[in-house]
């Protein structure tokens, strides 16, 4: 619409400069017809309809010169006026009216038309084939359809053509985080689920605004669809960037299994920037106690530590470029003995290679939205708050909080796959959780503390990685927690606490109150 505008401006002054220059070359001459500068807006209007009614013409060399060069424009400006007006029935009436027709189907706008918004749309349109995605005129390329609309908008408008918020939803899939976080935060506040790609933190912000990266999407969608067997003791993991990092995270926040089952992670690359940030996780993952988790991080190259690539057995290539994971494969497979399954991170997949975090595989509804795991989270708050003397509704909750749930609903699949013994559950449906719940029961008079210990020890490894510290007196701007000891060092009541998280199996499975 502005571009438009700009060219409909610069015209029109082009036009006014030369009805000037024709009224000064033709006003001089005594045989003249044009005198006026209306009169020259009547002559170059009948000359550039065609219409040539002959009472006004040029009689001097400089006015005949501007006379032609009317003549010649009206063909020009003819068709430059009926593009304009084609564009702006396209641009702004034609979208306009198809958004209007389809207020009652779900509505996607996108910032941006990234190559990740590209691959989120195109899993929105397989789940849900009735949907209209938005995305701006400016960034025609990478999707097309009957279902896309391009047009230049804002929240405001659309909101407005809606009629209201509901089933509409904004992503923020922009390459500059703080602009990403600045729009989706506005939407938010004004009512509109907004989705923000950036790996960003802040003190509050409103339920209607969620956060998401790539890399933690591709980390999800890993430890989702491939968890760890109980043959699986020893992880290698090469390659900690940004992606390495990312799966490092979550397989410490995902992976935490009943007391007597342990995992060894030993990590190579440049690990400097996750230590600096998980010091606590650290410290407390290396200390060498049997029959916990470990984690070991290497300085020399991994092709130097044929022994432990021998006796691993789960290989991680993690690398941040699909280059280098694709060179480290090569050597893997030429030149080392090994059982173990390698897994290889891979943006373009190749034929032949278990790889994963495509953007196809990972940029999705389920792991960006997150709202199946939300959902969860809110109800496992709404769980703690029947026994909480001073209950938190989840708008009230800090991100810090709002993240401890989603992280305890993430953990409920490993629950699941513990009471129903079946190690290669990927979906976590409501009938599971009846059948889990059904067991839990069974099993919690002659086991309840070893299923307390389990989430218990789970819940201080979130708050480790978040780096709180033990302290008899709690206080959250310090990261202090009296909590965070080993579980047989509880008071029976702070044990029994950690029986809320399996509770939530029962609720999800429909269990009557």
């Amino acid at each position: 619409m502005k571009k438009n505008a700009r060219v409909i401006l610069s015209a029109l002054a082009v036009y006014i400069i030369l009805l000037m220059l024709l009224t000064q070359a033709e006003s001089g001459d005594p045989n003249a017809t044009i005198l006026s500068f209306w009169d020259a807006v009547w002559f170059s209007l009948i000359t550039m309809t065609t219409v040539g009614y002959g009472d006004l013409s040029p009689v001097t060399a400089p006015g005949r010169i501007l006379g032609l060069i009317f003549a010649l424009c009206s063909i020009g400006i003819l068709t430059a006026l009926i593009g304009i007006g084609l564009r702006l029935i396209g641009g702004a009436f034609i979208p306009r009216l198809r958004l209007r027709l389809g207020r009652r189907r779900r509505w996607y706008a996108f910032t941006h038309e990234s190559e990740d918004a590209a691959a989120l749309s195109e899993a929105l349109l397989r789940e849900d084939g009735g949907c209209l995605l938005i995305f701006p005129e400016e960034d025609r390329g990478l999707v097309g359809g009957p279902n896309v609309i391009h047009m230049n908008f804002d929240t405001a408008m659309l909101t407005k053509l809606r009629g209201g918020t509901e089933g509409f939803s904004l992503f923020c899939m922009g390459p500059e985080p703080w602009e990403n976080y600045t729009r989706a935060l506005t939407a938010a506040e004004a009512g509109i689920a907004s989705y923000c790609m950036a790996d960003l933190s802040a003190e509050r912000f409103p339920p209607e605004l969620q956060m998401f990266s790539p890399r933690e999407a591709m980390s999800r969608q890993y430890w989702k669809e491939h968890p760890l067997k109980k043959s699986e003791r020893t992880v290698v993991l090469i390659g900690c960037g940004e992606n390495g990092s990312a799966l490092l995270e979550r397989a410490l926040l995902t992976n935490v299994f009943e007391p007597g089952r342990s995992v060894e992670y030993h990590v190579f690359g440049d690990v400097s920037d996750f230590a600096g940030l998980h010091p606590e996780i650290v410290k407390a993952m290396t200390t060498g106690v049997p029959g916990e988790d470990s984690l070991c991080f290497h300085d020399g190259d991994w092709a130097e530590a044929r022994e432990l690539i021998g006796r691993a057995d789960r290989i991680i290539l993690a690398c941040d470029a699909d280059r280098d994971n694709l060179e480290t494969y090569e050597k893997l497979r030429s030149w080392f003995s090994s059982a173990a399954a390698v897994h290889v991170r891979l943006i373009e997949p190749v034929p032949g290679i278990d790889s994963f975090g495509g953007r196809a595989e990972s940029i999705r509804p389920e792991f960006v939205m997150k709202d199946e795991v939300n959902r969860r989270a809110i109800l496992m708050n709404d769980i703690y708050n029947e026994g909480s003397p001073d209950p938190t509704a989840w708008r009230d909750l800090t991100p810090f909080l709002r993240q401890s749930n989603i992280a305890a609903a993430d953990h409920l699949i490993v629950k699941a796959r513990y009471l129903l013994d079946d190690e290669d559950l990927t979906e976590l449906t409501d009938g599971d959780c009846r059948r889990a719940y059904e067991r839990y029961m069974q099993l919690y008079p002659t086991q309840a503390d070893l299923l307390q210990e389990t989430e218990h020890r789970r819940w201080m490894r979130f708050y480790q990685m978040y780096n709180w510290q033990y302290d008899p007196v709690r206080n959250n701007a310090l990261r202090r927690h009296p909590m965070l000891l080993p579980y047989e060092k509880l008071t029976l009541a702070d044990q029994k606490k950690d029986a809320y998280a399996w509770e939530m199996l029962g609720r999800l499975g429909g269990r009557k109150e």
